[in-house]
Parts: structure tokens; C-alpha cells; sequence
């Protein structure tokens, strides 16, 4: 898709759902971490918390940019990780809205 695909509706509901996101997503992260850092105790489970940390920075940054050529699979990847909801989603195009919900599945 093209930044041309997309009323400026469109560009600020998926804008802002984009960005409530990569919110929640850092918010889970943190939380997750210091969960994990209460059970640190060996050598082996700090290296398990860098590659923790690697893949889960992998990912973020894999979602971390608005690009209109990615936005519906970075979008159903947020739903499919339940960081942003359908209802968060409505004012985009309906054809828009059913390709974000049937990526989400996968």
C-alpha cells in the first residue's frame, strides 16, 4: 500500500492505533523483564535473558516504523499479540479492516 491508499482518517486511526501498540508492547516488555529478573540465579538464565532481549528486540524493532508498504501485517501482528483490539481499529476501510483480522489468524 501507498500513503495514496489512505484517507487521512484512515492515516490517523491506524497512526494512533500504531502507536498505542508499540506502547502496550513496551509496557508488557518491562513488566515481562522484571518478572524474569526476580528469577535470575545462574550463569545459564542471564544468558537466557540476553537472547530474550535479543529476539524480543528483533521484534519490536521489526514493528517500530510506520510504513504504509507493511502497515497491515504490523497491525494484525498487534492484534494477533492482543496489544491493540478491532474496536481500536473501526473508522478504516472495511477491505482494510477484514485483511488486518484475517492476517491476524496466521
Amino acid at each position: 500500500m501507498t500513503p495514496a491508499d489512505w484517507s487521512s482518517q484512515e492515516e490517523q486511526v491506524a497512526r494512533h492505533v500504531f502507536d498505542n501498540g508499540r506502547k502496550r508492547s513496551i509496557e508488557l516488555l518491562i513488566s515481562t523483564l522484571q518478572d524474569k529478573c526476580k528469577a535470575l540465579s545462574t550463569d545459564e538464565s542471564v544468558w537466557n535473558m540476553h537472547d530474550y532481549l535479543s529476539t524480543e528486540r528483533h521484534t519490536f524493532e521489526g514493528r517500530s516504523e510506520f510504513d504504509y508498504n507493511n502497515i497491515l501485517f504490523t497491525l494484525a501482528d498487534l492484534l494477533k499479540q492482543q496489544l491493540i483490539t478491532l474496536d481500536e481499529l473501526k473508522g478504516l476501510d472495511p477491505k482494510k479492516l477484514a485483511k488486518i483480522k484475517a492476517m491476524s489468524m496466521f
